[in-house]
C-alpha cells in the first residue's frame, strides 16, 4: 500500500501599509543592512522561554476564539509563526500603538528580554536530524530608497536573523513579487507556492518583512497504513460521510472528563507532540468554548494508559482568512488607523499603518508522520500503572495541537469539523 505523509502547509500575509509619503531618493537611505550578527547564545532560561510560550498560547487562544465566530467549517493557523511576524513589527511600534499591541500579543516582558526570549525560542526549535526538521527564517525586502533606522534593522539581525533584501516596488512590483515567493518556496522545501498573489503587492510598497517555518517529523508510533480502513465520521449528529481511519494500539499519555478524550502523540526525538481533543458527544460547543481554560490543564490531567486509537486521515486546504477585523476586536485598533498608528520606532517617515492582515493554510494528515510549513509577510506600503485498555474513537469534530514540549508553544492548531480530502 502506498505510503504518505502527514503534510501541514501554512502560508500567512501580514500586510502592513504607509501612505501619505512620496518616493526617497537613494542619498536619504539612513541604512541598507545591520552590520550586527545574530546573537547565538542568547541568555534567557527555560522559565522565561515557558512564560513566553505561555504569553503566544494565550493569544492564540484569543485569536482562535475570534475565528471560530466567522469559521464553521475546519481550521488551521499557526500561532507561533503570527505571533513572531508581529514581535518583528511590534519592535518598531511606539506610544499607544505599541501599549494596544502588546495588550492583545500578551507581550509583558521589556523590550530586549522580549526579542531574547524569541530569539531563543526560535534557536531552541531550530533542529535537524534523519527523523525530524524544524527550521524558522526571517527576511526583510526593502524599497531600494526607503530609509529605516538602524537601531530596528539591528533588532531584527540580532533576534531574529532576518537579513535585508533591497527590491524596487516602483519599478518593478512584479518582480519583487516573485523574488518574496521564491525565498518561501525555497525555506518551506517547496511546499508554499505563491504566497504573495498579483495585486497584493503595490508600486507605493515599502517594506515586505517575511517569516517561514518548516517541520516534519515521524511519529515514535507509526499508524500501520495496513490498519487503515473506511469509517463513518459524524460531522452533525444527522450527517454523516465515510472517510478513512488510522489505527494503532499503545502506550501513550491520556486523558479523559465527562467533556472530552485526549491523546499526546509524540514525533520522533521527543521534541514535539501533536495532542488530539475530542470533545464528547453533544460537548463540543462547551470545550471549543472553553478550550483557553482546558487546553493548560491536560498536561496535568494526562497519564500513561494503553490506548486503542482510531482517527481519521484529511487533507483541506483553508481560504485566505481576513484577520483585521479579529484583531481590531481584540482591542488592537490604532495600528490600523493611517492618523493614529505609531510605527516611528521603524523608520522616521510617518503614516505607516496595518492595512490588512490575511492568512492561509493547508493540511495533510496520514500514517507516517507530519510535514509542515508556514510563512508569515508583513508588508509596508504608502499609503500511571496500565490495567485497561482505553478506547478513542475520533469520529466526530475535534480539536488538535502541535507544540513544543519544552516550552509548550503552541505551533500549529486547528479544528476539524469533516476530515475531507479536496486537494
Amino acid at each position: 500500500m502506498k505510503k504518505f505523509l502527514k503534510t501541514i502547509l501554512f502560508p500567512v500575509l501580514f500586510a502592513t501599509l504607509w501612505s501619505g509619503c512620496g518616493g526617497n531618493s537613494a542619498s536619504n537611505i539612513n541604512i541598507a543592512s545591520s552590520k550586527q550578527q545574530r546573537d547565538l547564545t542568547p541568555d534567557v532560561n527555560n522559565n522565561t522561554l515557558k512564560q513566553l510560550a505561555g504569553n503566544n498560547n494565550a493569544f492564540a487562544f484569543d485569536l482562535f476564539s475570534e475565528l471560530v465566530k466567522t469559521n464553521r467549517e475546519n481550521l488551521f493557523f499557526s500561532p507561533e509563526s503570527i505571533s513572531e511576524a508581529l514581535a518583528m513589527t511590534y519592535a518598531g511600534a511606539k506610544g499607544e500603538t505599541k501599549k494596544e499591541m502588546a495588550t492583545v500579543l500578551h507581550f509583558d516582558m521589556n523590550d530586549t528580554l522580549l526579542h531574547k526570549s524569541f530569539n531563543a525560542l526560535d534557536l531552541h526549535l531550530n533542529h535537524t536530524d534523519a527523523n525530524y526538521t524544524f527550521n524558522i527564517a526571517d527576511s526583510l525586502w526593502l524599497q531600494k530608497d526607503f530609509p529605516l533606522r538602524e537601531s530596528y534593522l539591528d533588532t531584527l539581525k540580532i533576534n531574529y536573523g532576518a537579513d535585508v533584501k533591497l527590491v524596487d516596488y516602483l519599478h518593478h512590483t512584479e518582480e519583487a513579487r516573485l523574488a518574496i515567493n521564491r525565498w518561501v518556496e525555497g525555506k518551506t522545501h517547496t511546499r508554499i507556492k505563491n504566497m504573495l498573489s498579483k495585486g497584493m503587492l503595490v508600486p507605493d510598497t515599502k517594506l515586505v518583512l517575511v517569516n517561514a517555518v518548516y517541520f516534519k517529523g515521524k511519529w515514535v508510533n507509526e499508524f500501520k497504513a495496513y490498519k487503515t480502513h473506511k469509517g463513518t465520521f459524524y460531522i452533525e449528529s444527522n450527517k454523516t460521510i465515510q472517510t478513512d481511519f488510522m489505527k494503532q494500539e499503545s502506550s501513550a499519555n491520556y486523558a479523559e472528563t465527562d467533556d472530552y478524550q485526549a491523546i499526546s502523540l509524540p514525533y520522533m526525538g521527543e521534541r514535539t507532540s501533536m495532542v488530539v481533543l475530542l470533545p464528547k458527544a453533544g460537548r463540543y460547543s462547551y470545550v471549543q468554548d472553553n478550550v483557553t481554560q482546558l487546553y493548560p490543564t491536560l498536561s496535568q490531567e494526562m497519564h500513561m494508559e494503553v490506548v486503542d486509537l482510531k482517527m481519521p486521515k484529511f487533507e483541506f486546504a483553508t481560504e485566505p482568512y481576513a484577520l483585521k477585523s479579529l484583531f481590531m476586536a481584540l482591542g488592537m485598533q490604532r495600528c490600523f488607523n493611517e492618523n493614529e498608528a505609531d510605527f516611528s520606532g521603524m523608520t522616521e517617515k510617518m503614516g505607516l499603518y496595518i492595512a490588512s492582515i490575511v492568512h492561509k493554510a493547508f493540511i495533510k494528515v496520514d500514517e507516517q508522520g507530519s510535514e509542515a510549513a508556514a510563512a508569515t509577510a508583513v508588508i509596508e506600503a504608502a499609503s500511571g500503572n496500565i490495567e485497561t485498555t482505553k478506547q478513542m474513537i475520533v469520529n466526530r469534530p475535534f480539536l488538535f495541537f502541535i507544540k513544543d514540549d519544552l516550552s509548550g508553544q503552541i505551533l500549529f492548531m486547528g479544528a476539524i469539523h469533516k476530515p475531507v480530502h479536496n486537494l
